[in-house]
C-alpha cells in the first residue's frame, strides 16, 4: 500500500525546492538584471565612470550567494560560489576566482580601487577594464612599460570585461538556481541561511558605544524621536 505520508513530504520537499529557486531568480537575479538597465542608461556597454559602482554591486552580490549556497558568511565562501558556478560559465573562474575577489571585492570595498599585486618573481599585477570583442580577451594578461619613481617598470595586466563579468553572474545564478531545485542538500542550507538572515544579531547599545566612531549623539538623535512618537 502507498504511503501518502511519505508522498506528502517528497512533495513539500521539491515545492520547497522550487520556491528556494524560484525566490533566487526573482529576488536576486532579476534585481540585478534592473539594475543593469539602469547603470547602461542606455548604452550597449557600461561606461568608464561606472565600472567601480558595477563591480561593487557584482562583488556584493558574489558576496550573498556564497553566505546562501554555504550557510555562513566568509570571504572562502563567496569564493567557493564564485570558483564552482561562475567557473562552470567559464573555466577560467575556476582557476583565478580568488584573486578576482581579493583584488577587485577587498580592493574597491576598502581602497575604491584594484589591488596592484607584487608577484613573487617581481614583476607587478594590476588590472584593466576593457570591453572584449571575444571572450578569451576577458581574463587575458598584457604587459606594458609605465614611468614610475625610479624609472620604467613593466606592469602586467590581467584585463576584465565588466560587461561579461556582470552576465556571467546572472548565469551563474540560473545554474545554482537549478541545483537548488534538485538538490536537497543545497535546498535547506539556502532555507536555513535566508531565514537566519530574516532573523539579524541583535547589538547591545553598550556594545557598539564602545566602537571608536559611535559616539552618544547617535542613540540621543533617536531616542529623541522616539519620545515623540
Amino acid at each position: 500500500m502507498p504511503n501518502a505520508n511519505r508522498d506528502d513530504k517528497e512533495l513539500a520537499k521539491a515545492l520547497r525546492r522550487s520556491l528556494n529557486a524560484d525566490y533566487l531568480k526573482t529576488h536576486i537575479k532579476e534585481p540585478l538584471k534592473e539594475f543593469r538597465i539602469l547603470l547602461l542608461a542606455g548604452r550597449k556597454i557600461f561606461s568608464p565612470e561606472s565600472t567601480d559602482v558595477v563591480l561593487l554591486l557584482i562583488f556584493i552580490h558574489v558576496d550573498l550567494l556564497g553566505y546562501l549556497y554555504k550557510g555562513n558568511t566568509s570571504s572562502s565562501n563567496a569564493v567557493e560560489f564564485l570558483r564552482e558556478y561562475l567557473g562552470r560559465v567559464d573555466k577560467r573562474y575556476e582557476e583565478v576566482g580568488g584573486l578576482l575577489y581579493d583584488a577587485l571585492r577587498h580592493g574597491y570595498i576598502h581602497l575604491a580601487t584594484p589591488k596592484r599585486i607584487q608577484l613573487r618573481n617581481g614583476m607587478i599585477l594590476d588590472f584593466s577594464f576593457v570591453h572584449a570583442e571575444q571572450r578569451q580577451d576577458h581574463l587575458k594578461v598584457t604587459k606594458s612599460k609605465e614611468i614610475e619613481t625610479g624609472g620604467r617598470i613593466e606592469i602586467h595586466r590581467l584585463s576584465v570585461d565588466v560587461d561579461l563579468l556582470y552576465e556571467d553572474l546572472l548565469s551563474a545564478i540560473d545554474i545554482y538556481a537549478d541545483d537548488i531545485r534538485h538538490n536537497q542538500t543545497l535546498s535547506d542550507t539556502f532555507w536555513k541561511a535566508f531565514e537566519k538572515r530574516r532573523k539579524p544579531e541583535r547589538a547591545k547599545e553598550e556594545e557598539l558605544l564602545n566602537k571608536p566612531y559611535i559616539q552618544d549623539s547617535d542613540f540621543d538623535f533617536v531616542r529623541k524621536q522616539i519620545s515623540n512618537l
